[in-house]
């Protein structure tokens, strides 16, 4: 695509430079005017305080404007960060778990044995423990255990007093069918990181909008402005007709009908004027909205006016490369791409669970113990010797790996009419199925409004030729028919119709440059281009 720029503002002065001839005779006082725009002009008193200065509003400076401002991007930037927020909630349940624990137990009971060797049973046993465990991948888990106890008592057939057990114990769990590799924190993970990519689309579908709708309401609100000017130029030109006819039915040159139908013409031009102000006063509001922020006392009241004038951009479009551009580009159809990307994970998902569950389980666990050893003369004796020990005992025991014990095994599960899964799996198909035909159903409007656009600034291209032309001509015939009416071979009317002829035809030429530059704007948003300006920061 290729662009040639050119300025058009001499189009405008021509429009803003029309006089007849006869106008510049006259003399009597002409009826007032409506002034300017309020943004564009203000002309304080002495009683007042001095204007603030209008705001040079570029349209690099709106759309700036607008991406700080604007709320329905604020609210489009907090959603794709909230969806981050969830991205890292499901990541998390792959982090690994620790968990420290201490606890005292001092117990006294009555006897209820002889073998208890007295009438009351005192105990004191602390235990501190430790554990890791973590989720993998894989769909598996593991569990790593060191467990710590000292144990004190009373009862005299203890050969250990005070006890101390310790125990290293590692297991994991591997399903080998069902959730291998694709169980429900795989799928919540897939689904959170897919829901902050559509997030992130969706937030730059909104800022595209925004920035088409700030360009689109720029260019309104600058067509306004002159369309306005044109207005204001032809009432005048309708007062110095008025004028002249005035004169000239007081010398008795002139039917007093030609005066009414000048002050018709007044009339009509100023009716014109105001609903030109009106739209100039709409657009205006329209523009603030984008590009402030409305928390600010002077929201409405801000001075703005524009610094451009609208331009002719010469653009070559090749179509089929158009397509491809808005297929590829378009962050709407990326979301939609996204979103069957988070079918199809259903799919495969779903069709996991309908297997049987077949879990691999392994554990291996190793022992230590430590204490004073005590010998006794015969059962519940007196003590003849003590072997003194501690807690280093039973850590060297460990250590060594003495005591050990291990176990290999293998867990089914199935249940029996597995109606819920095969409906989940079939449902899951059917989203699937209905998200793709959604992905090529966007793809085929899109290459509709590439081509629309297409063709739209092919035919405003034409336009601006042809109203041109058809202005040129209204002026050539506007200033045939005062050069007729100064030697008296045209009448009034035909010098009304031929302002009239021209005001239509000055505003169809405005309309149509206006027009051409918004048929860019739209081509642009939906080739999925308009954010290529280097001028447009979006973060």
């Amino acid at each position: 695509m290729r662009i040639r720029t050119q300025h058009l503002s001499v189009a405008f002065t021509m429009l803003l430079t029309v006089a007849p001839s006869w106008a510049q005779e006259t003399t009597p006082e002409a009826p007032v005017v409506p002034g300017p725009p309020a943004s564009a002009q203000a002309t304080p008193d002495a009683t007042t305080a001095p204007a603030v200065e209008p705001i040079e509003l570029t349209i690099d400076m709106a759309i700036q404007m607008a991406l700080e401002n604007n709320l329905d991007v604020v609210i489009a930037r907090l959603g794709y960060q909230s969806q981050g927020e969830f991205v890292g909630q499901a990541e998390g349940a792959y982090n690994p778990l620790f968990v420290a624990d201490f606890n005292n137990l001092d117990s006294r009971s009555p006897s209820t044995s002889q073998l208890s060797g007295a009438q009351t049973l005192s105990s004191v046993s602390t235990a501190y423990n430790m554990s890791w465990q973590q989720e993998l991948p894989t769909g598996g888990n593991y569990f790593v255990a060191f467990e710590n106890r000292r144990a004190t008592t009373s009862n005299p057939f203890t050969s250990v007093n005070p006890r101390y057990d310790t125990a290293l114990s590692a297991s994991i769990t591997q399903p080998l069918l069902a959730d291998r590799e694709l169980n429900s924190l795989k799928q919540r993970l897939i689904v959170a990181q897919n829901g902050e990519r559509v997030a992130r689309h969706d937030f730059e579908t909104q800022v595209m909008d925004l920035v088409a709708e700030v360009q689109l309401a720029y260019w309104d609100w600058v067509y306004s402005i002159r369309d306005l000017d044109v207005q204001r130029r032809y009432l005048e030109l309708a007062n110095d007709l008025l004028r002249n006819n005035q004169i000239q039915v007081q010398v008795g040159t002139m039917a007093p009908i030609d005066v009414v139908e000048a002050r018709a013409e007044v009339a009509a031009r100023e009716s014109e004027v105001i609903l030109a102000q009106e739209a100039f006063e709409r657009n205006s509001d329209r523009v603030r909205r984008l590009i402030n922020d409305p928390e600010t006392t002077n929201f409405w009241d801000v001075a703005i006016q524009p610094v451009y004038e609208p331009e002719l951009e010469e653009v070559q479009v090749d179509l089929d490369e158009a397509v491809r551009t808005a297929i590829a580009r378009r962050p709407n159809l990326a979301a939609d791409r996204v979103q069957l990307d988070t079918t199809n994970f259903n799919v495969r998902y779903t069709r996991n669970q309908m297997w049987p569950r077949v879990d691999l389980v392994a554990s291996y666990t190793v022992n230590g113990l430590g204490g004073d050893r005590i010998i006794r003369e015969g059962l519940g004796g007196d003590i003849t010797s003590e072997i003194p020990g501690g807690y280093e005992d039973a850590l060297g025991q460990l250590f060594d790996n003495q005591y050990n014990d291990w176990a290999l095994g293998v867990n089914f599960s199935y249940p029996l009419g597995n109606s819920a899964a095969d409906a989940a799996h079939a449902q899951a198909q059917v989203d699937y199925r209905r998200q793709r035909a959604i992905v090529e159903n966007q793809e085929l409007i899109i290459s509709q409004e590439v081509r629309v656009t297409a063709r739209l600034i092919e035919t405003n291209r034409k336009r601006i030729d042809a109203t041109r032309a058809a202005r040129e001509l209204a002026q050539e015939r506007l200033s045939a028919e005062e050069r007729k009416f100064e030697v008296g071979m045209s009448t009034s009317f035909l010098i009304v119709q031929a302002q009239r002829d021209l005001a239509i035809a000055a505003g169809n030429e405005l309309q149509a440059i206006t027009d051409y530059n918004k048929s860019i704007i739209a081509y642009r948003r939906v080739t999925g281009t308009i954010l290529d300006d280097p001028q447009i920061d979006v973060r």
